[in-house]
């Protein structure tokens, strides 16, 4: 998949909002060609719907997220005109420009494919979020059994992390089982069981998922275990994780380790409501990324920020960008309730 360095810019100097709509589900609801040459849709699956767990699950359409070009303004979703309010797009838009060290964020709605975003192609050290691409990996491997969640390794000197996590602290010698080490690393972020689980299943295959994705500025390789994103490519990881999630058994287990993760900002925003979340922080970066389960209408949030050296300020930027963004999300599930009586 080619690699562009596509440009989605909220202009720092223009109190302005670029929206990227598609609208998935109905093909015929689709932007007309005419309309848009560069907004495609791409069928996931070929089924009208498919059936897990004896739940039938409608048949969904993606966001091809990797072709996704920007454009400068407001787009109409399918037939109707939204226009994000001035006063939230004014909020949004002076919190980010405040953030001097650089940011980015993109948001998009799973239900109907309504997105904005910034600076969405610029790339930051991964931190702990590449845990949550390594573990769709995995879990993948799981549902073509092709790996044994009760295979054991053991704790060794050379796995050893200071970071987040609590198997640094184990004797060495100390034997986890894939499926224990999988539920640390998400659930206590635990560097050393990422470090563990990629010592066994090493980033080839991983890589060859990625460039399927179209992310390959992902790949992991000798000199990078951790990896660089954008928040175009982590959005497309964490389409793929819902996508898994409806599915697979194995994709409805992931998804469920990503619902109950330890580290999870959303909540410091919206405590009562689901999320599924894979945070990052190091001393040059801190990021939020995952999908906010609003009922019917989830979407994807993911917000980079690098620290400029001091990791609460990065953490407030992130706080705050989640607090500009979940009011827009819930005036446009307001409006599209409106348009649908």
């Amino acid at each position: 998949m080619r690699k562009k360095a596509m440009t989605f810019v909220f202009l720092l100097m223009v109190l302005d909002v670029t929206l990227i709509v598609i609208r998935l589900g109905n093909p015929s609801h689709a932007f007309q060609e005419e309309t848009s040459d560069k907004s495609r849709i791409k069928q996931i699956k070929t089924a009208d719907e498919v059936t897990t767990n004896d739940e039938k699950i409608d048949q969904n359409y993606y966001l091809d997220l990797v072709s996704l070009e920007p454009n400068q303004e407001t787009l109409e979703i399918a037939s109707d005109n939204y226009s994000m309010p001035e006063d939230l797009k004014t909020d949004l838009i002076n919190t980010f420009k405040d953030y001097k060290e650089g940011s980015s964020f993109l948001v998009v709605s799973l239900t109907d494919g309504m997105a904005f975003g910034y600076n969405i192609d610029q790339s930051y050290s991964s931190a702990s979020t590449i845990k949550a691409a390594y573990a769709l990996y995995l879990y993948k491997l799981l549902a073509d059994q092709k790996v044994n969640f009760n295979d054991e390794i053991a704790y060794e000197a050379k796995f050893y992390n200071k970071g987040t996590g609590i198997i640094k602290d184990s004797p060495y010698g100390t034997v986890y089982t894939v499926k224990d080490l999988i539920y640390n690393m998400i659930h206590e972020s635990d560097n050393s069981a990422y470090l563990m689980l990629l010592n066994k299943y090493k980033w080839d295959g991983f890589n060859e998922m990625l460039d399927d994705l179209g992310t390959p500025e992902i790949h992991l390789s000798n000199t990078s275990r951790w990896g660089k994103l954008s928040c175009r490519s982590s959005a497309i990881i964490w389409q793929e994780i819902y996508r898994f999630s409806k599915t697979d058994q194995e994709g409805k287990e992931l998804f469920d380790l990503f619902l109950n993760a330890k580290y999870n900002y959303f909540k410091e925003v919206l405590p009562e409501t689901e999320s599924a979340s894979k945070t990052g922080f190091t001393p040059t970066v801190v990021h939020e990324t995952g999908i906010i389960m609003d009922n019917d209408n989830p979407y994807i949030v993911v917000i980079l920020s690098n620290t400029g050296g001091d990791t609460t300020v990065a953490h407030t930027h992130v706080i705050n960008g989640i607090s500009k963004i979940v009011p827009i999300m819930q005036q446009y599930k307001e409006y599209k309730n409106n348009q649908e009586k």
